[in-house]
């Protein structure tokens, strides 16, 4: 890196070639020409030393040009006037250095303002997208996450304030992990300014919690001494070890990622310009481990299992606003706007998808805004960088993420409770909003379901037992007139004889688990709910009523054991 300082450092220099041979003739103009291109060096190592070392830009022919393209212009001009003024006439030298000045300066507007409009449309196919009409696949319900990003933050916080010596650190930002087929939200422990780390040897760890428990407490992982992390400085700041062995490369976004070991590591998604200096495409990932500096480069078709966010959500967030955007190129975002959409938010949320994988989802809108309806959604797949507009009939015209916040807003008006962070799922079918409910210090209360279509709110302080209500509200609770578009809703009532019974337990509970005979299925009845649950035993004939979801646990709604003698 250091040489490129030096080298960029001579942009500096006086450009006006007559000027260095008419000085250098002479010995006392001489030595005042050299004085003065020793400051202007000067300038230029510190100004360089602060946009390569500091700023920690790719060294590559455009990422140069880019940044020190005013440099290079007012050099030109400047050093040119000065010439003429000098000289009292124009050369070929102040003239060629003015005109050259003048071109580069057309030539690098051009590039940045004129040229990102002409590639709107190459923009727009950048993603590669895919347009799906049918419904999205139906999530797995146990990695929904049901814990907010506030309530998480929180009680991470509370941890950190028990750390030893806590006020050497700051705890840094949490991100949605899957650690060993589990959601958590991880916080990674950072110095808290530059004598902070002076003064420590490593950072003690990370915190992580639950995304799927409510009643999870927040662990502080500290067997790991993280020396490399983003507030280190000098060579242990990650992302300047990163830079010193991957100088070219276009570094994104970082973000912390443990693996399936709790091992810490730093992921750092990169990728390349399309045109110029915009239209990023993303490429792969360099993985740094936080312990022993160690870096392994990998592109995103090679990805270890344990990297969720191969793709960064910039990259994702602009996937889908130029598809959205620049269908009809770039004038008829402005004038015609046929088929313009974009996303409604400038965030996008991770989700965990069917498939396992990390997703970046955002909910799309006309432009102006469409009330509380959307006209589809984006999801950027994080490890692949595959790209899925949702744009079908039962996708547009839902709920938007703030329409459901409102709605679960309004069914716990007396509470006072609050809505946050809406994520879209499918869920046995239908497009269900999963909005963690808190009270108004961020303390987890409840979750709810928010039914897009229809705006029905199913509640509950515990995620079997909301969506076993929400299994009984889409077999019972939408209107005769709306079409299911599922057929995994259905009401049974059946006897049938028990073969095996055993219990477990989760955040509610001890449940009582059966197998019946000629039945695959795993059915359960929550102890809570029925204490007369704990007195099955295998060969009882039992009367059951239940929402038959097709899946292999399925919750007992109501049943009678006609074994016992009433």
């Amino acid at each position: 890196m250091f040489i490129y300082i030096l080298l960029t450092a001579l942009l500096f220099l006086n450009p006006v070639l007559g000027m260095w041979v008419k000085a250098l003739k002479n010995r006392q103009t001489a030595k005042y020409f050299l004085a003065e291109n020793g400051v202007r060096y000067v300038f230029g190592l510190i100004l360089s030393f602060m946009v390569l070392y500091v700023g920690l830009i790719d060294v590559t022919w455009h990422g140069i040009l880019h940044s020190f393209a005013v440099i290079i212009i007012i050099n030109l001009i400047a050093s040119s006037l000065l010439s003429y003024y000098m000289e009292k006439k124009t050369t070929v030298s102040n003239t060629g250095a003015f005109i050259i000045g003048c071109l580069f300066a057309v030539g690098i507007s051009y590039m940045w303002f004129v040229y990102p409009l002409q590639t709107a449309s190459e923009r727009h196919e950048l993603p590669e997208a895919e347009t799906e009409l049918e419904v999205m696949e139906s999530a797995d319900e146990q990695n929904i996450r049901v814990v907010p990003h506030g309530n998480a933050r929180y009680r991470s916080e509370i941890v950190f304030g028990d750390l030893d010596n806590s006020a050497r650190y700051s705890l840094g930002a949490s991100s949605i992990q899957k650690i060993d087929d589990e959601l958590f939200w991880v916080s990674p422990i950072e110095y808290d300014g530059l004598y902070r780390w002076f003064s420590t040897d490593h950072v003690p760890g990370y915190i992580k919690i639950s995304a799927e428990d409510p009643n999870d407490q927040a662990e502080l992982v500290d067997e790991y001494e993280m020396k490399y992390v983003p507030s280190a400085y000098l060579g242990e700041n990650a992302k300047r070890k990163v830079r010193s062995e991957y100088s070219d490369i276009i570094i994104v976004s970082e973000s912390f990622e443990p693996d399936d070991n709790g091992h810490p590591y730093y992921v750092f998604a990169y990728g390349h310009y399309e045109f110029f200096r915009h239209g990023n495409k993303a490429d792969g990932v360099v993985i740094l481990d936080a312990v022993s500096g160690e870096m392994e480069q990998y592109s995103l078709n090679e990805l270890p299992e344990f990297i969720d966010q191969g793709v960064a959500e910039s990259t994702a967030l602009d996937y889908a606003t130029w598809y959205g955007q620049y269908g009809g190129g770039f004038w008829n975002r402005f004038i015609g706007r046929d088929g313009v959409h974009e996303p409604r938010r400038d965030e996008m949320i991770g989700v965990f998808g069917a498939d396992k994988d990390m997703h970046w989802f955002v909910d799309h809108e006309r432009p102006r805004g469409s009330g509380n309806t959307m006209v589809g959604f984006s999801m950027v797949n994080a490890r692949t960088g595959e790209m899925t507009y949702y744009g079908g009939e039962d996708a547009r015209g839902i709920l938007n993420g703030n329409a459901a916040r409102d709605r679960v807003d309004r069914a716990f008006e007396r509470e006072q409770w609050v809505g946050t962070q809406p994520v879209l799922y499918s869920i046995y079918g239908q497009y269900t909003w999963v909005v963690p409910v808190v009270d108004r210090n961020n303390g987890f209360q409840e979750i709810a379901l928010v039914h897009a279509d229809s705006g029905r709110v199913v509640h509950a302080d515990s995620r079997r037992e909301v969506f076993n209500e929400y299994q009984n509200f889409l077999a019972t609770g939408l209107d005769s007139d709306k079409d299911v578009p599922t057929d995994l809703t259905n009401e049974v009532e059946e006897t049938l004889v028990v073969d095996r019974i055993t219990q477990a337990s989760d955040e509610d509970g001890t449940i009582v688990l059966i197998l019946f005979e000629g039945r695959d299925q795993v059915f359960t009845i929550p102890v809570n709910r029925s204490q007369l649950a704990l007195f099955i035993e295998p060969g009882d004939e039992l009367r059951v009523e239940y929402i038959d979801t097709e899946e292999d646990t399925i919750a007992i709604r109501a049943y009678e054991n006609l074994s016992i003698e009433r």
